[in-house]
């Protein structure tokens, strides 16, 4: 009797061991989601446990969540390695940070220890275990202002300066820069991702536009506008859309680095920004020759009247800014590097929204309280 032949999982990510840092998060509790349906085994780090978890509020029916939990303390060094240990870990997702503006604002010193000190925990653990991965969670924030320079222009590339100077973008800029260097310096295969602005189901950040006036809306509240935000431009991706970039940037990091790492660049200005990708839906060529036709690139003012229509018709108010707030003018990305990996955005601007307006509305009574101080303007 001839033995039968088994037929192994070919799928990149079943088996795997990744480690997803603040699991609980807006794109970790979905990328989380996206992992484990391909068969990852999945660990995440949290600081502590919330009345309101985000993986419980994104699951449907059945097991919220076949991840391992674990309450870590990434600030501290050695429990960072005892938990990579102890885990086998392959692949690291750090998404972990202090991600409020306004919260970096009124407390810097917090927010430059969570997102540089764990950032680098984190980073040596992948050296001295030599973990096959790292990506490692920028923000298209550290760039700074590019909209009306000489040089640079918009729309940004990898390449270019990192100007964040509020307390945020700053720290965001120290994380992104460390992790280069370890890429540049140890030979580390890290990805730095900096995307662009993210919505979609999940996302508890209410001092966001698109889930406060979302929730505004709902609750028969105006919107808010900070004085002078109105037409300020902001590329969006839905979150699914940056879930797969990030797993696609993850699965495609070998050969990007190359065998033994021969593709990374010695010197010049081809070393600028290598690590990282630009997570967002265009290249450089459609928003130069096709702007207009780039519709997820919208202003303040079009996001609402957008929403105004999918909920209820009520007139935004203008608040005074804080006066510690720094707000960066246009903001959009090139993202022609992540294209070459083979990326390509499924989620329109307008889906997106929807399917983000039936998301808040199925779990209002759930998500009323935690939204009312931000709705009532309170934030400001």
């Amino acid at each position: 009797m001839a033995r039968q032949k088994i037929k192994r999982n070919s799928n990149f990510w079943f088996g795997k061991r990744v480690l997803v840092t603040g699991g609980d998060g807006f794109l970790a509790a979905n990328l989380v989601r996206a992992l484990l349906a391909e068969g990852a085994m999945v660990v995440i780090t949290i600081r502590h446990s919330r009345p309101m978890s985000t993986l419980m509020l994104l699951h449907e029916k059945g097991n919220p969540t076949l991840a391992d939990v674990e309450n870590t303390n990434l600030l501290n060094y050695q429990e960072v390695r005892r938990l990579c240990d102890r885990h086998q870990i392959d692949t690291i997702f750090h998404l972990a940070a202090t991600a409020i503006v306004s919260d970096a604002a009124n407390s810097p010193m917090s927010a430059i220890e969570n997102n540089v000190i764990p950032t680098l925990n984190l980073l040596e653990v992948a050296r001295v275990n030599k973990i096959r991965r790292v990506i490692v969670a920028s923000s298209d924030k550290s760039y700074g202002d590019h909209a009306f320079g000489m040089t640079e222009q918009l729309p940004y590339l990898e390449s270019y300066a990192l100007r964040g100077l509020d307390m945020y973008s700053a720290s965001k800029v120290c994380a992104d820069m460390i992790a280069q260097a370890y890429a540049f310096q140890f030979h580390l295969p890290v990805a730095v991702t900096r995307s662009c602005n993210m919505f979609g189901p999940g996302d508890l950040n209410f001092t966001r536009l698109i889930p406060r006036t979302i929730m505004s809306l709902l609750s028969g509240h105006p919107p808010v506008i900070n004085s002078g935000n109105e037409k300020v431009l902001r590329e969006y991706i839905y979150v699914e859309d940056a879930v797969r970039a990030n797993m696609l940037i993850a699965e495609r990091l070998e050969d990007y680095y190359g065998p033994d790492k021969q593709n990374i660049p010695r010197c010049g200005a081809s070393v600028y920004g290598w690590p990282a990708f630009n997570i967002g839906s265009y290249i450089g060529k459609e928003l130069k020759e096709n702007f207009k036709s780039c519709e997820k690139i919208k202003s303040v003012i079009d996001v609402i009247s957008i929403l105004n229509k999918q909920i209820k018709n009520i007139q935004p108010i203008i608040i005074e800014k804080p006066a510690n707030f720094i707000e960066i003018p246009d903001q959009y990305l090139d993202s022609s590097k992540l294209r070459a990996l083979g990326f390509q955005p499924r989620v329109s601007f307008a889906e997106g929204l929807a399917k983000s307006v039936v998301w808040y509305k199925k779990k209002f009574g759930a998500l009323e309280k935690i939204a009312h101080h931000y709705i009532n303007g309170d934030s400001e």
